[in-house]
């Protein structure tokens, strides 16, 4: 026996569908990233635990588009890892974000001015066409972040700073 009609069981499916696409979205997964020896390559160090980690710094890639729904969590995340004993510098590998809003921006640029009252520097990497669109186009007050064009670089202009 069929608890509801096909076309309420569709709209329902289609609900819970939408549902859980913005649970998911709203928590995207962010792993710290270690060098690949012997490579310019950058992977998650609890998948690869033989990669090697910059000291001080921290490289996240942020696994998500960055909007309304997740910038919070997002910002969580960084914060808790520019909180570590001995970090001085966060890394954003930006490559795997594929757009941002102004929410999100919003709250990197106040999370920049957070981490820098804490003696931690945040800088942007990779960061590709939309967001690369939308940092240059927000038009804030707050501290200006970083960009460079891939992770060694940003390492770099963190241990040169």
């Amino acid at each position: 026996m069929l608890i509801f009609d096909t076309l309420p069981g569709l709209f329902i499916g289609i609900a819970v569908s939408i549902l859980l696409l913005l649970y998911r979205s709203s928590r995207p997964h962010v792993a710290e990233l270690g060098k690949v020896r012997g490579t310019s390559l950058w992977a998650d160090v609890d998948r690869h635990p033989e990669n090697v980690v910059v000291d001080g710094v921290v490289v996240l890639p942020i696994e998500s588009s960055l909007y309304f729904a997740n910038a919070e969590a997002v910002g969580a995340a960084l914060r808790s890892y520019g909180l570590r004993t001995g970090t001085h510098a966060i890394v954003i590998d930006a490559e795997s974000i594929a757009s941002i809003d102004v929410t999100a921006v919003e709250m990197i640029e106040q999370l920049v001015g957070d981490l820098e009252r804490s003696g931690v520097q945040l800088v942007l990497a990779r960061d590709i066409g939309q967001v690369r669109d939308v940092f240059r186009e927000a038009e804030t007050e707050g501290p200006q972040i970083e960009i460079c064009p891939d992770v060694h670089h940003a390492v770099d202009a963190v241990h040169r700073s």
